[in-house]
């Protein structure tokens, strides 16, 4: 008996990916494509559309073949309803209901749609750095924000309903009486922060930026993670500080993660995490070891991610794969 077809579909903020697979950890066809985030939420429908289209004449088939469709959407949204909450970068998505459009457009029942970065826990849990049973797993995507996905036993906790683990706006230093200051993870340790932190040295004509100023020739727009952790390893004393405050603020994110729930295996994933392992993940792991609760050192390890940019589409045909096995055992 033929596998069925699935589409896996990501949706983010400047990219879309649409891939064909069987959620069994292999994606038969992959297309990505770069978003006009200025065009609006109805042309990235028509994108996907296209894509899928497209995905589906690569293997001789059409759109008529796909039996179910899960969605990694880059937003908050409510996963039970199907209903997008918004998104912080294209408008249109304010309330909409992108699981009924799915199954308007693919012509089937089985559609899921989850947080992008819950979907790509999923994804790692079962196919990737967590494959194997290691749970509870925690994933964390740093990238120009940071995000996080909690699975136990293999699924995806929603905790209430509207979302789990985000551990980007944990506080790493609270705000005051009146509401005024405080950092959250996310404000010291995303690409955006890091990249904000580095522009600022260089304006501020930081005695120890020299090197971070040299390879962007003294233009701060050009800056981004990738440069600041280069001009780190040159030894730049400005980037090095950058570096040191964002890794101390995920470990302390961390540390409240494996403090509250008993964390098996962490997997960090996400442009920023490519940063490697000497400013990036070894400081991690030294700080976490040192924050977390005595008695939980040693009972949890912290990984990179393993299935790269694919990552949101494998566990998009995961969502896919599980939501097909639950109408068919609905319909009996």
């Amino acid at each position: 008996m033929a596998k069925p077809l699935l589409l896996g579909v990501e949706i983010g903020g400047t990219k879309l990916q649409v891939g064909l697979g069987h959620g069994d950890g292999s994606i038969v066809q992959l297309r990505r494509a770069r978003i006009d985030p200025a065009a609006g939420a109805s042309a990235i429908r028509e994108q996907i559309l296209d894509e899928a289209d497209r995905a589906c004449w690569a293997q001789s088939l059409t759109r008529d073949a796909i039996e179910a469709v899960g969605v990694g959407f880059g937003g908050p949204l409510d996963a039970e309803q199907g209903i997008t909450t918004t998104s912080h970068h294209v408008s249109g998505w304010d309330r909409f209901p992108l699981r009924d459009w799915c199954r308007s457009q693919f012509h089937t029942e089985a559609v899921a749609i989850e947080n992008d970065a819950d979907t790509a826990g999923l994804a790692e849990a079962r196919f990737g750095a967590g494959k194997g049973g290691a749970s509870p797993l925690l994933y964390v995507t740093i990238g120009s924000g940071v995000g996080g996905g909690l699975i136990l036993d293999g699924r995806i906790h929603r905790g209430s309903g509207l979302g789990a683990a985000e551990i980007g706006h944990l506080w790493v230093t609270p705000p005051d009486p009146d509401g005024r200051g405080g950092r959250t993870v996310e404000q010291s340790a995303s690409g955006w922060s890091i990249t904000r932190f580095a522009r600022e040295a260089i304006a501020s004509g930081s005695s120890g930026a020299e090197t971070l100023s040299d390879l962007v020739d003294g233009d701060a727009e050009q800056l981004n993670a990738e440069v600041v952790a280069m001009a780190a390893g040159l030894g730049d004393a400005s980037a090095l500080a950058i570096l040191d405050r964002a890794t101390q603020a995920l470990a302390v994110g961390l540390a409240h993660a494996v403090t509250l729930i008993g964390l098996k295996r962490i997997v960090l994933g996400g442009g920023v995490s490519l940063i490697g392992d000497d400013l990036w993940f070894a400081p991690i792991r030294r700080r976490l070891d040192q924050l977390v609760f005595p008695g939980f050192r040693g009972s949890f390890d912290l990984v990179p991610s393993a299935l790269g940019e694919s990552v949101v589409i494998h566990g998009a045909l995961a969502l896919a794969r599980d939501a097909l096995i639950a109408s068919r055992q609905g319909s009996h």
